[in-house]
């Protein structure tokens, strides 16, 4: 029997909830990344929006350390500020006395890797650990307003693996097409389907790009949605009869083409298209030296790539990113399908 649930609400994080007690003065939290595939539909004919689909990857990921204080201190290279707003939103609806915070590992900002979700997820579990506040991954999310649009991040952060999130009902409960940074207040939406993923070895190439959020993400949301009512049957056909098929039995190759054809079309291409032209060249480059398949993850420049010959691909890789003229970075790594590690 396949692993098909939804998520949220289980308590499948018992080493979040259980294992909480007022003795405990650190804890260490270390969390995965995810790769956003695509958006589903950003249309709303059938009722619905957002809906997308992704991975929960071992690298990059955010290394935390907390322990009780009675004050807020945060230690972080990037995250200084952003982690202390968490908190002071966490302490409004729940009263702790502080917290001591130190990041050994981060994420990087802006990237494609649901950086924000699993910061904010990462702190919200260890307070909820030092604070024996026994709040569930669901209620964790909402607390700290995570899941508006995609329910990718707050899921790979629950249970890692494959995960299809099925959307928010629109307009009623969400009534613009918004990036998960500007819909506040909105439920993650359900998940549809989790699976463990093979154990593939990944590549990620990092392209020196322009990263694409605030103002200029908001703008592209507010100028180019809704999309053609075209794109989603498209999309959910592509999803529903290569995708998982492929991941179910084991086929890279059949995989890898399904994701190649993903870039050609609709939201993704709108975020291609948004990097310019060395993100393209760089996937270019990828499918015609050894990529069965490449996939941006987000609006990038992250891209994942399957090959079954993963060490010669980086190695022509590398050899590419210092011929680009702001160069970039590459490494391999491997889907997490069991979620944040709390200890």
């Amino acid at each position: 029997m396949h692993d098909v649930s939804s998520t949220y609400g289980m308590d499948s994080l018992s080493k979040m909830k259980g294992e909480t007690n007022t003795a405990i003065k650190e804890v260490r939290i270390t969390t995965p990344s995810r790769l956003h595939f695509s958006l589903i539909d950003l249309n709303g004919r059938l009722g619905r929006i957002d809906g997308g689909f992704g991975l929960a990857i071992n690298e990059p990921n955010f290394q935390i350390v907390a322990e009780s204080s009675t004050e807020i201190q945060v230690d972080s290279k990037a995250y200084t500020e952003r982690a202390s707003e968490i908190l002071t939103r966490l302490q409004k609806s729940y009263q702790f006395p502080g917290i001591k915070l130190k990041l050994t590992s981060e994420i990087p900002t802006h990237s494609g890797f649901g950086s924000g979700t699993q910061l904010s997820l990462g702190i919200a579990s260890a307070v909820n650990t030092l604070y024996n506040l026994n709040l569930d991954v669901l209620e964790l999310a909402n607390a700290v307003g995570r899941g508006g649009t995609s329910g990718i991040g707050v899921a790979a952060f629950e249970t890692g693996g494959f995960i299809v999130d099925g959307g928010h009902r629109y307009p009623e409960q969400k009534p613009s097409f918004l990036p998960s940074a500007a819909a506040d207040n909105i439920p993650p939406p359900p998940i549809l389907f989790r699976h463990t993923f093979p154990e593939w070895q990944l590549l990620i190439v990092m392209p020196n790009c322009d990263r694409i959020y605030g103002e200029q993400e908001l703008d592209l949301f507010r100028t180019l949605c809704p999309q053609p009512s075209s794109i989603a049957p498209k999309l959910s056909h592509l999803l529903l009869f290569q995708v998982l098929p492929a991941l179910l039995e084991d086929d890279m190759q059949s995989f890898g083409r399904a994701l190649n054809e993903i870039q050609t079309f609709g939201w993704k291409k709108v975020e291609i298209d948004a990097q310019g032209v060395e993100l393209q060249r760089t996937l270019e480059f990828l499918q015609t030296n050894g990529a069965l398949g490449v996939g941006v993850s987000s609006w990038g420049p992250a891209i994942c790539a399957v090959s079954e010959d993963i060490e010669g691909l980086k190695q022509k890789t590398e050899v590419f990113l210092r011929e680009l003229p702001s160069g970039g970075t590459c490494f391999v790594t491997t889907a997490n399908n069991t979620g944040a590690y709390i200890k």
